[in-house]
Order: C-alpha cells, then sequence, then structure tokens
C-alpha cells in the first residue's frame, strides 16, 4: 500500500519557519527590553550613589561648585530615566506586539498540524478497512478452495 502524503506538507514547514522566526524576533525584543530596565537601574543606582556622596559632603565645609556639578548630575540622571523609561514602554509595546505575532503563527502552525494528523487518521483507517477487505476475501477464498475438495 501507498505511504500517506500530506499535500499541504511544505505550507507546514513554511508556517513552522515562520513560527521559529517569530519566536527569535520576540526573544530579541524582550532582550532590548531587559537591556533597558538593568540600564534604568544602573541610572538608579548612580542616583542613590550621588545623593550619598552629596550627603556626605555635607558634613564638611560646603562647595558651591560641588553642589552645582552635583545638582547638574542628578538633573541630567533624572532627564536620562525619563527619557528610558519612555523607551522602555516603547520596547514593551513593541515586545508584546511581536509576541502577538508569535501567538498567531503557533496558531496558523497548529491548524496545519491538526488538519495532517486528521488526514493521516482517516488515511490510516481506510488502508486498515481496505487490509481487513483483502484478509476477508483471502479467507473466503481459501475457506471456498478447501471446501471444493
Amino acid at each position: 500500500m501507498k505511504k500517506f502524503r500530506y499535500r499541504l506538507e511544505p505550507i507546514l514547514k513554511i508556517r513552522s519557519h515562520v513560527e521559529k522566526q517569530r519566536q527569535k524576533d520576540h526573544a530579541t525584543a524582550l532582550q532590548q527590553v531587559y537591556r533597558q530596565k538593568e540600564q534604568l537601574a544602573a541610572i538608579d543606582q548612580e542616583r542613590a550613589r550621588t545623593f550619598a556622596f552629596q550627603r556626605a559632603k555635607l558634613e564638611g565645609r560646603i562647595h558651591t561648585q560641588q553642589l552645582l556639578s552635583a545638582s547638574r548630575y542628578l538633573v541630567r540622571l533624572k532627564r536620562d530615566t525619563m527619557t528610558g523609561s519612555e523607551l522602555l514602554k516603547g520596547l514593551e509595546r513593541e515586545a508584546e506586539r511581536k509576541r502577538q505575532l508569535l501567538v498567531q503563527a503557533s496558531r496558523e502552525r497548529k491548524i496545519y498540524e491538526k488538519l495532517r494528523e486528521r488526514q493521516e487518521t482517516k488515511f490510516n483507517q481506510e488502508v486498515e478497512q481496505h487490509d481487513r477487505k483483502t484478509l476477508d476475501e483471502l479467507a473466503v477464498v481459501t475457506f471456498v478452495h478447501r471446501h471444493r475438495r
């Protein structure tokens, strides 16, 4: 008997390839989100260190130039935090969009896999039915041949 052949196998392979590519895209987007979160955490740590340094300097003589410099630096860090937060929101939206694309690609691949499973099951049932008919016919022929003697 002939072997099962899924006519839509090339489409299934394409869908699987698309899904893998979308997985990579989503992973890249998540990596960017994590990197941005790490950068924001580093900025927050730097702000905390600068505040601690300023507090330590307040105990002795106060140098206005140092205070101004630290103040400007803190303003820059705050601006970097705000910019980084906006960038993080954009990266998170992009990661979510890519996740949705991945979910869609996964659904499409699963549809073709389910169809393949159904067609293969139907094919196997037809083969079994054909084999049973053949065995039944063989049994009848053998029975008739034995009883003719």
